[in-house]
């Protein structure tokens, strides 16, 4: 029995230690159909896409994901997606950013923060 549970132990082990160590984008931004937008947080909960999203620095680039699930073209401030498409950026300096958002109702402004 035991030489089948070590080399169980030993894959189950290094899964989770491989997940763990896989480069994480910092925040996910979902866009849903109809352009509603939403911020995914790691363990998969949905907020409203606020006017300024708060982002942990996670070292030299900071990963931001776009998940564009609407039927239109996206633009979330100095990022963008195509209909359908997931878009991986990458953040190089903790600042500011900002710029126009077609996931906003108003059609407003949204700001990264990267601290």
């Amino acid at each position: 029995m035991r030489r089948v549970l070590t080399p169980f132990a030993v894959l189950v082990l290094t899964a989770f230690g491989t997940w763990w160590a896989w480069p994480h984008p910092a925040v996910t931004l979902r866009v849903e159909l109809g352009g509603r937008g939403l911020v995914v947080d790691r363990w998969g909960r949905t907020t409203a896409l606020p006017e300024t999203v708060f982002i942990a620095a996670t070292g030299r680039n900071t990963r931001v994901r776009i998940d564009n699930r609407d039927t239109t073209y996206q633009t979330l401030g100095i990022f963008g997606a195509a209909a359908g498409s997931v878009r991986n950026f990458s953040v190089p300096l903790p600042g500011a950013y900002g710029g126009f958002c077609s996931a906003h109702a108003s059609g407003g402004q949204i700001t990264y923060v990267v601290q």
